[in-house]
């Protein structure tokens, strides 16, 4: 995490101190220390980073290129395993409910 004072990278979480740090914990907001300047400053705990395309490597780029790939793959796997369980239950359900004809006599 980012120091706002620094910029640094060099953030982390730290132990609440005081009443309003502990408060402020219930919404959410925990406290962090920036081991570059001692700078403590409150951070939703829920913030999603924003990186440029300048911040992000190439190893990093490739990394999540391959994690959406799986994912799209993986969701392509579900969708078929699904309609494929579908299909058979609608077959399954036309077997049994169609009208037969009427029973041969034996005689």
């Amino acid at each position: 995490m980012d120091c706002p004072k620094c910029k640094a990278a060099h953030a982390h979480r730290s132990h609440r101190q005081n009443l309003a740090e502990r408060l402020a914990s219930i919404l959410a907001f925990y406290p962090f220390r920036c081991t570059a300047c001692q700078h403590r400053f409150l951070r939703f705990r829920y913030a999603i980073p924003v990186m440029t395309e300048a911040d992000e490597s190439p190893a990093a780029r490739t990394l999540r290129a391959n994690r959406a790939a799986k994912q799209w793959q993986r969701k392509r796997r579900e969708i078929l395993l699904y309609s494929v369980a579908a299909l058979c239950f609608v077959a399954i359900l036309y077997y049994i409910t169609r009208e037969r004809g009427p029973a041969p006599d034996g005689n």
